[in-house]
């Protein structure tokens, strides 16, 4: 079963989760052998999430999981719960490995096709693509949360996926995931991030993009803002030097999109960038 052209071009926007995505989850790409067994916490409004990685994520993944929740936002969607009965249904609810209060959290199946994913998360639909793609699915499937905030505890994985005899992707979405297509979110667009080419400047564009609201504007440190993409400091100071250098150049592609604006002042460690960011315009 094929997804419909029209559903692949309304799949511009990722509705997502603030708290989620304004964790540093995801890296710069990796070549060869990847980190494994990370904890990677951050506290949101109160709110304090840990993160479980099996094997670390770049930003290939991430690509993957907000091609995703796009395709959640205009494709048809099934609820799942602890009591659904379809057998299909039942392994990706038990493969999400709700645990305390996620027990009684509603997450979404989202059913398409690996070529439809492809297409949405702007990657080539080659064979070596396919089994990259494979991959992106399993890493994230693996990745554990756990959120906790004055007696409330909730754990739950990112997704779970499964394929039909027939050939289409079932696509488990986690419960604070499939809330926020309807609830709180923030928006990050696809056609932008396809804009973009590097790692660097695809990282910075998620990460602003749950940081400022539409049409909004603030300034943030460059060294700050390469902690969001490569992680705490390097001791080296070298290190550092270019992570800014390769920030500023991420901060000049996305000052290049429609409706961006960025101005960098400074230099060194103390330099800064003030972004504005284009109102949204959702199509019906």
């Amino acid at each position: 079963m094929s997804t419909p052209a029209e559903n692949l071009t309304r799949a511009e926007y990722a509705r997502c989760d603030p708290a989620l995505w304004l964790v540093s989850l995801f890296r710069t790409m990796y070549r060869g052998r990847r980190p494994g067994g990370l904890t990677i916490e951050h506290e949101h409004n109160g709110l304090k999430l840990k993160f479980n990685v099996w094997r670390a994520l770049d930003a290939r993944d991430q690509s993957v999981l907000l091609a995703t929740i796009a395709l959640a936002g205009v494709l048809d969607r099934q609820e799942l719960h602890a009591g659904i009965r379809h057998c299909r249904a039942q392994q990706l609810w038990q493969r999400l490995q709700p645990e305390d209060l996620a027990l009684m959290d509603q997450a979404i199946v989202v059913k398409t096709t690996r070529y439809a994913l492809l297409q949405a998360a702007g990657m080539a639909d080659g064979k070596a693509e396919y089994n990259r793609l494979e991959d992106c699915l399993e890493r994230l499937s693996m990745v554990g949360c756990r959120a906790r905030k004055d007696g409330y505890d909730w754990s739950m994985r990112l997704l779970s996926y499964a394929e039909t005899p027939e050939g289409q992707l079932h696509i488990a979405l986690n419960s604070r995931l499939a809330e926020a297509l309807s609830g709180h979110h923030v928006y990050v667009s696809l056609v932008e991030r396809r804009a973009l080419l590097s790692d660097a400047a695809q990282l910075t564009h998620a990460w602003l993009s749950a940081w400022l609201r539409q049409g909004a504007s603030n300034s943030i440190r460059l060294d700050r803002l390469a902690e969001k993409v490569w992680g705490p400091p390097s001791k080296s100071i070298a290190t550092n030097r270019k992570r800014r250098e390769r920030i500023g150049k991420a901060l000049a592609d996305i000052g290049k999109l429609q409706g961006w604006q960025v101005q960098i002042e400074g230099r060194g460690a103390t330099a800064k960038a003030s972004i504005k960011r284009p109102r949204l315009i959702e199509r019906e």
